[in-house]
């Protein structure tokens, strides 16, 4: 009986077309992705090259690319990360409603699978030899409140308005809604409001990722080295519509004698065109403070802008704190005005 129990569970996570086959209430879960709290790529947390130390905890979108350029004492570095949720890669997101929404352990358990995504980088070394940095992230959002689909009526009133205007139900398949003759930018700015209101709510999610340096080059290389581990959670809190908590401890480098802590505080002030955050990080690998503050342009199709500044452990920690600048220009998939 155990064994007939743990394999249904399972095929109700692997099979999700075969499950939403017997049910009426089915939907595509990537219609409803909001424009709005797209979290760091995990690769670059682990490269040291996300904007801020103190991380996001929301969901983060079934993809997103992002280019960079940081500039740093030793020069300027360009770098390129790619992030994908394999559930959204195979096609998993024609799910039952209800079952999206149970909170039996297989309900809890499809949607952190949703909400994991995997992500790779890389960046040039700028010792002059050639050599390249790579990194390997997971994420998951294993708590979120800020579910449009588990937590408002958006799916419905999606439906409705469509039922309204006698337009046929879209197919299983179809990702996106907004192209039927019929504009629903009102329900999905009003869930928007309604998820970023939610006072108390705390989005928790939490990574690993792992950065190497290559022997030569990034196709071509001999192996990697200096291989890092880093684990990191974070928590946001909304305090309202407009402001956000942030809180994140990362353990650095875990498996090696040069392990250290890092944990901070952040607030997060978030307005129509641009999120503006600000951070104040113990790291243990120095013992010091790290100030830091960013801004988040939103720009049209899906894109946005991200400035940083931030202080960081120079190469010998005698030598005090260096400055550090970052540009990222990143794009999503979500429901964008």
């Amino acid at each position: 009986m155990r064994r007939l129990a743990s394999l249904s569970l399972m095929g109700a996570l692997l099979a999700p077309g075969a499950a939403s086959a017997r049910d009426s209430d089915t939907i595509n879960l990537y219609r409803y992705v909001l424009d709005m709290d797209v979290p760091e790529s995990p690769a670059l947390v682990a490269m040291e090259e996300a904007p801020l130390r103190v991380l996001l905890g929301a969901a983060p979108k079934p993809v997103m690319t992002t280019v960079l350029a940081s500039a740093a004492p030793d020069g300027l570095r360009p770098g390129l990360s790619l992030d994908v949720a394999p559930y959204f890669l195979f096609g998993g997101g024609v799910r039952s409603l209800s079952r999206y929404r149970s909170n039996s352990l297989a309900g809890r358990l499809m949607r952190v699978l949703t909400k994991t995504t995997v992500s790779a980088a890389v960046l040039p070394d700028l010792d002059g030899t050639g050599a390249w940095r790579v990194g390997l992230g997971l994420r998951t959002t294993v708590h979120d409140p800020h579910d449009p689909v588990l937590n408002s009526d958006l799916p419905e009133r999606v439906a409705e308005e469509l039922e309204r205007h006698g337009i046929p139900p879209p197919a299983d398949s179809d990702e996106d809604v907004s192209e039927r003759g019929v504009d629903l930018s009102a329900l999905f700015d009003r869930a928007e409001r309604q998820m970023r209101s939610r006072s108390g709510d705390v989005q928790i999610s939490g990574g690993w990722g792992v950065s190497a340096r290559t022997e030569g080059g990034v196709l071509t290389g001999d192996g990697l080295r200096d291989t890092k581990h880093t684990f990191w959670l974070t928590g946001q809190a909304a305090l309202g519509r407009r402001f956000d908590a942030l809180a994140t401890m990362q353990a650095l480098d875990l498996f090696r004698d040069s392990r250290a802590l890092r944990a901070g505080l952040g607030m997060q002030r978030k307005t129509s065109v641009a999120d503006f955050r600000a951070e104040l990080a113990f790291d243990g690998t120095d013992n010091r403070l790290h100030p830091g503050a960013a801004i988040d342009v939103k720009l049209p199709g899906c894109t946005s802008a991200i400035a940083s500044l931030t202080t960081a452990p120079g190469q010998d920690t005698e030598d005090g704190p260096v400055l550090r600048g970052q540009l990222q220009l990143r794009w999503y998939f979500a429901r964008c005005r």
